[in-house]
């Protein structure tokens, strides 16, 4: 069977999350969540939370408060337009903030079918399947998204393995068919990706790209070519490009000394790897 879903990147910064269930399953679905956006808003609602969730969210706390809050984009979210959501006439039992500017709410309470109303997506996070198909059907008939832990046919979208690397970020999913391959793959992925390099030849990318003139055409030309030069390089190959004057940056970040094909006089201003 092909894998028929669509990939798609959430930003948890503008968009309210609601989590129901703060024991073991609700602590795995969060602190994946958190490293993943670390700047995420959510909401969560369980009559009790388990220890370890709450030292979770303690040292994200702990590590913010020295945080200086963000400006506002264009969009308008920054600074205060980041908070989670709040119940109306309700004192939270708890509230975390992180180092990246997220918000994190807990409600020491059972789930109400309303509770919906206030997210996103919705995520179900308890052992109890009666429970998790109470939250399912409550964000059906309020058309919100939703993901209920361990069961995939009641699932709108998949909290798969990811790899982060500075701006890199890969998603797996094998459909929910074996969630150990994937963790696997990941695994092999972060072996593979060191961060310090990876994030420097992303970085070189951009510069070269912001550095490139001309028409959308030529500009991919360039690319293409740069890329392909890098990926010989990877292979133990000569590199096949030789890049136009003044946009080295990524040949020199990439080719090992011995095989480097950038101008003297562009060596001192091409970053290094």
């Amino acid at each position: 069977m092909t894998n028929q879903l669509y990939p798609a990147f959430f930003r948890l910064d503008r968009l309210q999350l609601l989590v129901v269930g703060a024991g073991e399953v609700g602590e795995e679905k969060l602190s994946f969540i958190l490293k993943s956006s670390p700047n995420a808003r959510v909401v969560i609602v369980a009559p009790w939370m388990g220890e370890e969730l709450k030292e979770l969210l303690d040292k994200f706390d702990m590590a913010a408060q020295s945080r200086v809050q963000s400006k506002p984009d264009e969009a308008g979210f920054g600074g205060q337009s980041l908070q989670a959501a709040r119940f109306n006439d309700e004192t939270p039992s708890g509230e975390w903030q992180t180092p990246a500017g997220g918000t994190v709410i807990y409600y020491a309470r059972k789930f109400r079918t309303t509770d919906v109303e206030i997210a996103d997506l919705v995520v179900a996070a308890t052992n109890f399947k009666e429970i998790n198909h109470t939250v399912w059907s409550a964000a059906k008939a309020a058309r919100r998204l939703a993901n209920i832990a361990d069961t995939p046919s009641l699932c709108d979208f998949y909290l798969g393995s990811i790899v982060t690397r500075g701006p890199l970020k890969v998603a797996i999913s094998t459909n929910g068919q074996s969630p150990t391959f994937a963790k696997r793959f990941r695994q092999w992925l972060e072996a593979e990706l060191p961060e310090l390099e990876t994030t420097s030849l992303l970085e070189n990318l951009k510069l070269f790209r912001d550095r490139l003139t001309g028409d959308f055409q030529t500009k991919v030309r360039e690319l293409n070519g740069v890329t392909n030069s890098l990926l010989a390089s990877t292979a133990g190959d000569e590199p096949v490009y030789r890049c136009p004057p003044g946009g080295c940056l990524v040949a020199a970040a990439a080719a090992k000394e011995s095989r480097k094909t950038v101008e003297p006089d562009l060596n001192s201003t091409a970053p290094s790897a």
